[in-house]
């Protein structure tokens, strides 16, 4: 008989992750010159991981097999 599998889901971290850009984008006009190339740079990271992300599993769902009982 064939393992259970684990399911977690990505989606939320994913979820996060764009919502913390958009507070980052709403943040940057109040910043200075130096806090709005700093917060670009942040944005731009947080796109990669999210990309990262993504690239990892397409589905945002990453299946594990259960541990067996021995």
């Amino acid at each position: 008989m064939a393992k259970p599998k684990l399911k977690a889901s990505l989606s939320p971290i994913a979820a996060q992750i764009d919502k913390t850009a958009m507070q980052l984008k709403s943040l940057r006009p109040k910043a200075s010159s130096a806090g709005q190339r700093k917060i670009d740079l942040d944005i731009r990271k947080l796109k990669k991981i999210r990309k990262g992300l993504a690239a990892i599993c397409h589905n945002m769902t990453v299946f594990f097999d259960a541990p067996s009982k021995e």
